[in-house]
């Protein structure tokens, strides 16, 4: 009963934003009336979710998203939709987030990069399971190799969508092959987690970059912070952590990583460029993507990946040592 009434609830609120909150003039109270039923409900919903489950995770980023959109269409920008179906898809968006079919890719293509990405994750994840748990760099880079493989169930999505609407729509890719970001701007702006990183464009970067005194340097520091206090949340009631600090502080270094290159005055080579996105990305990961390295077995007893207990699918044979 009670795990249906949060998400009913959410659906209510996100009703009454449209029809009762959206047309009140003065931002103040639009945004204590959109926010304050939004922190109860994030409060609500996510007490006593447990730790170390990637379902705890999810439902924290579902709800903190959903309130980054309310943000955007409520107090922000109250007049951008006037069609309450508009409005809705806005949310629906976040579990599908169908776009034209612009890929060049074919759904071949997908299939086997789908069948690919199961290979390794499934191999990763045999790996860090025997590992100890730590936050070398070795471990960060294997398990950033893990969470860019996990990507696999929306490669097969976007087939699905694909051949149901026979290739006049697809599914926004989750990631866009981070690994060849030429910088930190590029990684999070267009690369990696780009359901997000769209959300976060729209919702905060765009709205305050169009403010008065304002520039697109305030904006992407918003976007950032405003991830950071998503992923605090994330920290502390998905897996316990006492200190939301360096949750908040990863986020936040990223921002600044990003403004400082848009005042660097040259661009470094690509090769470079992305060396150093990728070093400044391993050096700062602790801080956060170490929550997920540090976990313990229990973490990986509860998040196994899709088909790793079938015996039929195929196995890479697992090192018998560790990265440092």
């Amino acid at each position: 009963m009670y795990s249906q009434i949060i998400p009913l609830s959410w659906c209510l609120h996100i009703v009454l934003c449209f029809y009762l909150i959206r047309p009140i003039r003065i931002i103040l109270y639009r945004a204590l009336l959109t926010l304050i039923p939004c922190f109860i409900l994030i409060f609500i919903g996510c007490h006593n979710l447990p730790y170390l489950h990637m379902s705890s995770i999810l439902t924290i980023s579902l709800y903190w998203m959903i309130t980054i959109r309310l943000i955007h269409l409520i107090i922000f920008s109250p007049d951008e939709t006037n069609s309450f179906r508009i409005y809705a898809l806005k949310f629906l968006w976040f579990f599908l987030p169908i776009i034209p079919c612009q890929s060049k890719n074919s759904i071949s293509f997908y299939l086997i990069l789908a069948s690919i990405k199961i290979l390794l994750i499934h191999w990763i994840f045999q790996w860090l399971r025997i590992c100890e748990p730590n936050d070398s760099y070795g471990r960060l880079a294997m398990f950033y190799i893990y969470i860019c493989t996990g990507t696999f169930l929306n490669d097969i999505q976007i087939v699905l969508v694909r051949l149901i609407t026979l290739n006049k729509y697809s599914l926004v890719e989750f990631n866009n092959y981070p690994f060849l970001s030429k910088s930190i701007r590029e990684f999070w702006g267009r690369r990696y987690n780009r359901l997000v990183g769209i959300l976060l464009k729209e919702a905060i970067f765009d709205p305050i970059r169009r403010l008065p005194y304002s520039s697109a340097i305030v904006g992407a520091l918003a976007s950032f912070i405003m991830s950071g206090i998503l992923h605090v949340h994330v920290a502390v009631a998905g897996f316990g952590t006492s200190s939301p600090l360096s949750p908040f502080l990863f986020f936040l270094l990223q921002g600044i990583a990003c403004c400082i290159e848009v005042m660097c005055p040259f661009t470094p080579p690509k090769l470079l460029g992305i060396l150093l996105t990728h070093g400044f990305l391993l050096i700062t990961a602790p801080l956060y993507v170490g929550l997920f390295t540090r976990a313990g077995p229990e973490f990986y007893e509860f998040n196994k990946p899709l088909l790793f207990d079938a015996t039929w699918f195929p196995k890479l044979p697992v090192p018998n040592f560790c990265p440092k």
